[in-house]
């Protein structure tokens, strides 16, 4: 680098020091670098505070890559002579050049202050500071510069992408108009006016200008793009499809002209596969693309997507966002930066903060999740969609009460995209409750918007199993409808090891519940996946949700294969199942939460069976087989099963108590209390009004006694509490007889305090039975009419306790005085009840898991001799079936 000619300053020393330096300038000025170094470090011994020679010789240090010291050098000549902007000036080349960019900034800021008339010195600043990522002082800096010289177009420019960045997009949008203006040539400057007067909300607006660009650069794509996703966003079909036609006639292939013109097939995927594989570079095309993927359940297709859209425009919020919810839905780590960059980069944008809302949700991150739903209510309070999500939130915090109002207020916005899910969530929470009738008229409600929604429909399903005022009948045909609404899939041969009879088996366990919570999989699930006999059974485990824990570890010990499957689409999961060579497929979610059922209405594997966690019939003809015993299905109710019953002995579930330090305390709580207490800690959507009424009956005859109630929500006095109150005081019990309890993270503490269980009538517990019983607690339960009401019958006689099932409401209530009243009868039914249940068929695993297989080998058997699916009997635990 030449040093700069100027006047140079006289040093106090003698005119030898002088002319030195002018030697050591003129050696500069001809390229002589090492001997003019040379000169000036004589110079600076002899004068080691020479300005220009500090100056000067920072600059070949500098040339000659010792960039360190020539940046100390000239800072040395700053502070030797403060007054040079030149000094100040070249300090600050060098710091940029060292990527020192907020010291290179400050240094072009002090050369400014020396030399204020100077307008390169200002956009020197702003370039630094750009390089830092500091649009602001930028900004502020390119204003000055336009001060000292109003018809520099490229400063102008500049300015416009400051502010564009800090999203000022208006004021960005008139810089970029100055410099158009004063240089018509520069289409760039032109087409970021129209993007930051999109940006701005200006829509109309950026339609023209990009319409006047077109004028200006017929030939250019990118202005006929923009007008014409413009004029589509703004309902101008015309100039949308003027604006496809024109950009079609320059580029016959362009993807977004062929997505707009095939705007009259929104719901058909070709148009957008087609436009993206037309160009891969169509930002528009690629994001729609990734959105539909995702609301289809395909979200580690639409993460691909965004990613590939975000390499394109890596500050576009809508991928940003997308991606966001992708990566969380998936469990994928970088989702929650994504979508705060998105709300960074439009922080108006109400659809970006509720997809923020939903990734934090996601990420099990409720409260952050809950300030950004509010945020997106708040920037739109009339978004039906926001409304939903903050209902939502309510209902996944278990503040079941505080989540009606706001569905409500979404239902009756009557959004036709969002009324569907509205009165689906309401009809959640009316089922939370207990408020059965009410929940099925909401999911009833919810399938008239979108009679194609499975998991709306299974939830219409789930509720029907609990709802007493229902006919079974009726439930039955319903449940038979549900693959009415499924879409058309033909038949797929299966491509099995080989029809041998006796063969090793390949039996694939599909669940979400390969985990301790939130469901049943590890009571229920884990003894019969560990307690296979390898030699007969190979055990493949499809875990179809995103949730991990140490029981999680121990399934995928157990089992021979494993496949993490909750972000494969239906048609992704079948293909891999088929490539497994399942030989029978067993199902443990039915229609409750995160269940399977198109998939297996699809028939993976030759034979299904259907394991009833589920407490009713599938109702798909795929699935072949459910396993039950004699009391869970007494002869006749095939009539409401799709499914042929695999009756096992002994007891249809195997029980494994979950690692506890509590244990059945040495005297009852009577003897401490001197008062008998009951307790049920069942779901309370089971607590319908039939069993509120019964137990205020038996707590009316029996004065002295008490009732606990736990569950999820309650204990807090909010609105469960006042609603379950309200309901025992109208019939004459008063809230001081009550004791109301949220979850404890051990679910066998509360046992502790209770004498005796209370099973709810029509719908029974299951694993509450099975906890009490572990507990050392009797259960009373009352056996219904439906599968749901019969758990009791099956768990209870399998431990020797049948005696405490009653067939209706007077005799339980008589058995339930003799319980609280007759100590020595009590003592009788908890003396040694944990002992007895681990005897019990209730918890014998080897016994539980021979008679499944046995089960399964008869279903194979038939199969394999072209037989259709019959009732088999499974006649002793080592036995064989019979069909």
């Amino acid at each position: 680098m030449k040093p700069n000619h100027r006047q140079t300053h006289r040093p106090a020393g003698t005119a030898d020091a002088q002319a030195l330096l002018t030697r050591a300038v003129a050696l500069h000025q001809g390229g002589q670098l090492a001997e003019a170094a040379t000169l000036y470090d004589q110079l600076l011994k002899r004068l080691p505070r020479q300005a220009d020679a500090l100056h000067l010789s920072g600059l070949i240090k500098a040339q000659t890559g010792a960039l360190a010291e020539g940046i100390e050098r000239i800072r040395q000549a700053v502070k030797a002579d403060t007054r040079q902007p030149l000094f100040h000036v070249n300090l600050g080349r060098l710091l940029d050049a060292a990527e020192r960019w907020e010291e290179a900034a400050t240094a072009f800021r002090a050369a400014a202050r020396l030399a204020p008339l100077d307008p390169t010195l200002p956009r020197l600043e702003a370039a630094a500071w750009t390089r830092l990522g500091q649009h602001g002082p930028a900004a502020q800096a390119l204003l000055r510069a336009m001060a000292l010289e109003p018809a520099d177009a490229e400063s102008a420019g500049s300015l416009g992408d400051a502010l564009y960045d800090c999203n000022r997009f208006l004021p960005a949008a008139g810089w970029y108009g100055r410099a158009a203006t004063l240089e018509p040539h520069r289409i760039l400057a032109a087409f970021n006016r129209g993007a930051a007067l999109r940006d701005a909300g200006l829509t109309q607006d950026a339609a023209m200008a990009y319409r006047a660009l077109c004028a200006l650069a017929p030939q250019m794509v990118e202005p006929v793009e923009q007008r014409m996703q413009l004029c589509h966003r703004i309902g101008d079909p015309a100039g949308a499809t003027v604006a496809a036609r024109r950009l079609l006639a320059l580029a016959p292939g362009h993807a977004v002209a062929a997505r707009i013109l095939g705007a009259q097939m929104p719901d058909s995927p070709l148009w957008l596969v087609r436009a993206v594989a037309l160009d891969p570079m169509a930002e528009d095309a690629l994001l729609t693309l990734a959105g539909r993927l995702y609301a289809q359940g395909r979200a580690a297709a639409a993460e691909r997507r965004y990613r590939h859209m975000l390499a394109l425009a890596p500050s576009a919020g809508l991928a940003l966002s997308g991606l966001g919810l992708a990566r969380a839905s998936l469990g994928l780590e970088g989702a929650m930066p994504a979508v705060l960059r998105a709300v960074r980069v439009a922080p108006e944008d109400a659809a970006l903060a509720a997809n923020a809302g939903s990734a934090f949700h996601l990420a099990a991150q409720p409260e952050t999740a809950l300030s950004w739903h509010r945020r997106a209510l708040a920037l739109r309070p009339a978004d039906a969609a926001a409304w939903v999500n903050i209902g939502t939130h309510r209902l996944d915090a278990d503040a079941t009460e505080e989540a009606i109002p706001p569905l409500d207020r979404a239902r009756r916005l009557a959004d036709p995209g969002q009324e569907a899910l509205a009165n689906s969530n309401l009809g959640v929470a009316w089922m939370a409750l207990g408020l059965h009738a009410e929940a099925v008229g909401a999911f009833r409600a919810a399938l008239e918007r979108a009679p194609g929604d499975a998991a709306i429909r299974s939830n219409l399903l789930f509720c029907l199993c609990f709802d007493d005022g229902a006919d079974p009948a009726d439930v039955f045909r319903d449940h038979r409808g549900f693959e009415r609404h499924l879409p058309a899939v033909p038949a797929v041969p299966h491509a099995v090891e080989s029809r041998d009879p006796e063969r090793r088996l390949r039996v694939g366990y599909l669940s979400p519940d390969f985990q301790r919570y939130p469901g049943p999989g590890y009571h229920f699930l884990l003894p019969l996946v560990e307690g296979h006999d390898r030699t007969a059974v190979e055990v493949t485990c499809y875990h179809n949700d995103r949730s991990r824990d140490a029981t999680t570890g121990r399934f995928r010990a157990a089992a021979d294969r494993w496949r993490d499957v909750a972000a494969m689409t239906d048609e992704e999961l079948d293909r891999r199942i088929r490539d497994d060579r399942i030989d029978i497929l067993v199902d443990a979610g039915g229609h409750m939460s995160r269940n399977r059922m198109p998939l297996m209405a699809r028939r993976p594997a030759p034979l299904q069976v259907s394991l009833p966690l589920y407490p009713n019939t599938t109702g798909l003809s795929a699935i072949d087989y459910q396993l039950a015993d004699a009391r869970l299905a007494p002869p006749g109710v095939e009539a409401l099963h799709v499914e042929s019953l695999i009756r096992l002995p002994g007891c249809v579930l195997c029980y494994r108590p979950a690692e506890s330090a509590c244990a059945p305390p040495d005297r009852p709580p009577w003897m401490r209390n001197g008062h008998v207490t009951f307790g049920s800690f069942n779901n309370i959507t089971k607590v319908n009004a039939a069993t509120i009424a019964l137990w205020a009956r038996l707590l009316a005859a029996v004065p002295t006694a008490r009732l606990v109630l736990k569950w999820r929500g309650l204990g807090n006095g909010g609105g469960a509490d006042r609603r379950l109150l309200a309901a025992f005081a109208a019939h004459g019990i008063g809230a001081e007889r009550l004791e109301l309890c949220g979850i404890t993270p051990d679910p066998y503490q509360g046992y502790t305090a209770i004498d005796v269980a209370l099973d709810p009538v029509f719908a029974n517990g299951g694993t509450t039975i099975c906890d009490a019983l572990w507990m050392g607690v009797p259960v009373l339960n009352q056996t219904g009419p439906t599968k749901i009401g019969r758990w009791g019958a099956s768990l209870l006689a399998a431990v020797g306790l049948g005696d405490l099932v009653t067939p209706d409401d007077d005799a339980y209530l008589a058995l339930g005085v003799r319980l609280a009243t007759d100590r020595g009868f009590l003592e009788i039914q908890r003396e040694g009840l944990r002992e007895r249940t681990r005897r019990s068929a209730l918890m014998d695993e080897a016994g539980y898991a021979r008679a499944v297989e046995a089960g399964y080998r008869t279903a194979w058997r038939r199969w394999c001799a072209g037989l259709p699916p019959a009732a088999i009997d499974v006649t002793a635990p080592n036995g064989e079936g019979r069909a």
